[in-house]
């Protein structure tokens, strides 16, 4: 399959709103990405969940609409809306016919523009949250990964989970979210993406009339944000879980999104350890051959953002496996970085590359958010012919180039939660199943 060809119209309003259109008239059908270039990543310890809150909260009650009346109008259309607030960007998805867009636009504007974070749906929040908390704590593999995140990212954002820590929740206010809003929510920071069965100029002239009275922020502040450095030395840490399985993270720091490397390391994840089947070596050998385990993965682009991601490789397997997955993983990492891949190997994960990109833009919600990435990370809207093109441009001696320059094997950090004491040692429970 041929890579899509994308018709899109980007137009910029003068309050500074950047507007993406892309017609696509296969089905009756509009999605809507509204989103704002916060959430998490301007957050400061002390307001850790704010960001991701204040997202959660949009469609919780505007000016002129309750929650239940945001959600018998979306209803109403058969549509879709959903409210979120993540690392890097905060907003409105929407999906519905094409003849309810008007409405779908009027929610979206309203949601951005005028949400009021109502006393009691903040506290319900809240307190979804707290729940969530203390029920994750139960999760190993939970547990794991935001170990791994803290030493990884320690002394940035990006260390922190998402949802925020139980004390410092607790602690929001909907000042704090008003004020949240008040500093970050303005036209001249936020991308409105529309794809789907519409009318490129009509929709712009409706665009218009809905935002083109949001008043530009000219003293729009974004804070700098601390910049990661990769670990110089082996960090590890055993988390003590009483389950019947152990959840391994191994790996350090990755790249940002706009690397020049990225899409070589994409060919090199494929190789190593993100792909189905018998296309990559640690689910191969570890999962498939070995049977240590039903899930093992390991990649570094899927995580690349504005700011650098993580390289990380995952196992979870039985107690009495830790030290042979443990080596594993080991194994294979060093291998990637001491020499370079087959020619046959480079072919088969560009092809997979290749062949399941298309598929990346079969419905209007996959085309917006594309559109949204191609706007912060300025990919170029003809990125979906040129990714092919970079891909196939990929050699075995780039891979192990870039292997060496990325991943550091004698510097990784290792984060176990499972039956083991804070030395790795297998708890006696542990050792007699």
């Amino acid at each position: 399959m041929s890579a899509p060809t994308l018709n899109i119209e980007r137009i910029e309003l003068p309050n500074g709103l950047v507007v993406l259109l892309s017609e696509n008239h296969a089905i009756p059908a509009v999605s809507i990405n509204a989103v704002v270039k916060t959430g998490e990543r301007f957050v400061t310890d002390e307001m850790a969940g704010l960001g991701s809150l204040a997202g959660e909260l949009l469609d919780d009650g505007t000016a002129s609409l309750t929650a239940q009346q945001i959600a018998s109008a979306i209803e109403s259309t058969g549509g879709a809306l959903v409210t979120a607030g993540g690392y890097a960007t905060t907003g409105v998805s929407v999906t519905l016919l094409s003849s309810d867009l008007e409405l779908g636009l009027q929610l979206t504007a309203d949601l951005l523009r005028h949400p009021t974070f109502p006393e009691d749906r903040v506290a319900l929040a809240i307190s979804k949250r707290l729940a969530e908390i203390q029920a994750k704590q139960d999760e190993p593999r939970i547990v794991a990964a935001e170990a791994f995140n803290e030493t990884v990212f320690a002394g940035t954002p990006q260390h922190r989970p998402l949802i925020g820590y139980e004390e410092r929740l607790a602690k929001i206010t909907r000042a704090d979210l008003l004020a949240y809003h008040q500093r970050f929510f303005a036209p001249n920071n936020t991308i409105l993406a529309i794809a789907g069965d519409i009318s490129a100029a009509e929709v712009a002239n409706k665009v218009r009339e809905l935002f083109g009275d949001w008043e530009r922020d000219p003293g729009l502040n974004i804070p700098a944000v601390p910049h990661p450095r990769r670990q110089r030395e082996p960090i590890t840490r055993f988390i003590t879980k009483d389950k019947e399985q152990v959840n391994i993270f191994l790996g350090h720091l990755g790249i940002a999104r706009s690397n020049p490397d990225y899409y070589v390391v994409r060919v090199l994840d494929t190789i190593l350890g993100d792909s189905p089947g018998f296309t990559s070596r640690i689910p191969r050998i570890l999962r498939d051959e070995q049977g240590l385990a039903y899930t093992t993965y390991c990649h570094t682009a899927r995580s690349a953002g504005l700011d650098p991601g993580r390289f990380v490789a995952y196992i979870g397997t039985s107690p009495e496996n830790l030290t042979k997955a443990v080596a594993g993983l080991r194994e294979q990492i060093e291998l990637i970085t001491a020499t370079a891949p087959s020619n046959d190997e480079v072919a088969t994960a560009k092809a997979y590359l290749t062949g399941s990109f298309v598929f990346e833009f079969e419905t209007n919600a996959q085309i917006a958010a594309f559109l949204v990435s191609a706007e912060i990370y300025q990919l170029g809207f003809d990125y979906p012919q040129r990714f092919p093109e970079e891909i196939n441009r990929v050699t075995a001696e780039d891979v192990l180039r870039v292997a060496r320059e990325h991943i550091a094997p004698g510097n990784l950090t290792l984060a176990v939660v499972g039956p083991v004491d804070d030395e790795g040692k297998l708890l006696r429970s542990a050792k007699s199943e």
